[in-house]
């Protein structure tokens, strides 16, 4: 009778040990999926913030000589995966807000990194604003070459300051903020209003050595 006693308490023991075990790794799995569905969310706020800069940037940029005057719509293209939205919440705003620059509609286009070729084609035939996703293959150095008037934007302030890009996103105590790159607005056709500049809370106008 004791054996089997012995026994059971050890398999009682052994299971209430399993249960505890598999209690331990469900709240930790728990926390994992709500870490990640919280960034998830993140992601996805600061990609419609981002959405929206990009379009209001539009009235606040102009090009001044005949060389740029747009006889065909207002083109952002969109340059490698991306799965928070970004593209959408374009499209979206696009879409609802009809903003136009210059009485020129806005197009916008995506091209995935499979797509990569296609998307070198569409920006040598002339586009506005050329974004980079966090994901893209093709680097600033490969665009550069031919992206004629186009403003190149992606996130991270090394995209302006080393790698001499003209806007980028950094997300600065919970809020977006805009890094524009002084140099790019320099050029005699490109000029950046001075309403945006003086946004000193959301805009930081550098100039990179």
């Amino acid at each position: 009778m004791s054996l089997a006693n012995s026994i059971f308490n050890k398999l009682f023991q052994g299971s209430v040990s399993f249960f505890l075990l598999g209690i331990v790794y469900l709240n930790l799995s728990l926390c994992s999926l709500n870490a990640e569905n919280k960034a998830m969310e993140e992601g996805r706020r600061n990609a419609r913030v981002q959405a929206t800069y990009v379009i209001r940037l539009v009235n606040f940029i102009r090009w001044e000589t005949n060389e740029t005057i747009q006889e065909e719509p207002f083109k952002i293209v969109v340059l490698g995966d991306e799965n928070n939205g970004f593209v959408e919440s374009l499209r979206f705003l696009v879409a609802q807000s009809q903003i136009s620059s210059n009485n020129y509609s806005i197009e916008v286009f995506h091209f995935p990194n499979s797509e990569s070729q296609a998307a070198i084609s569409m920006i040598e035939k002339g586009s506005q604003f050329i974004y980079f996703t966090k994901d893209s293959e093709l680097e600033l150095e490969d665009i550069s070459p031919i992206r004629r008037t186009a403003l190149l934007i992606s996130e991270g302030r090394k995209f302006v300051s080393e790698q001499k890009g003209c806007i980028a996103f950094e997300q600065s105590r919970n809020r977006i903020k805009m890094i524009v790159n002084e140099k790019c607005f320099r050029r005699r056709f490109l000029k950046l209003s001075p309403v945006l500049s003086s946004l000193r809370s959301v805009v930081e106008v550098v100039d990179p050595i």
